[in-house]
């Protein structure tokens, strides 16, 4: 296993990992294409590298931002761009 790689550290990725995980399994969520192709091409082994790559990308995007109050407002439109509008 390869060392991860936590580019805002450990506590900024584990906060967005939450937050994606909530989103992929949020009920209102789960007609998202890319989440049913996931999850039936790969089960939920799939789903657990979906989460973790949404997260890196997420947070290498964000490389030593400062949040002040929008996160929950970025992660959640980076989210809904990339797994239901398909941006």
């Amino acid at each position: 296993m390869k060392n991860k790689n936590f580019p805002n550290g450990f506590q900024s990725w584990q906060e967005t990992h939450f937050e994606v995980v909530s989103f992929i399994n949020d009920p209102d969520n789960t007609n998202s294409p890319i989440i049913q192709e996931v999850y039936e091409e790969n089960g939920t082994g799939g789903m657990y590298k979906l989460a973790e790559d949404l997260t890196d990308e997420f947070e290498e995007l964000n490389k030593d931002k400062k949040w002040n109050g929008e996160f929950f407002d970025e992660i959640y439109s980076f989210l809904f761009d990339k797994l239901i509008n398909l941006k």
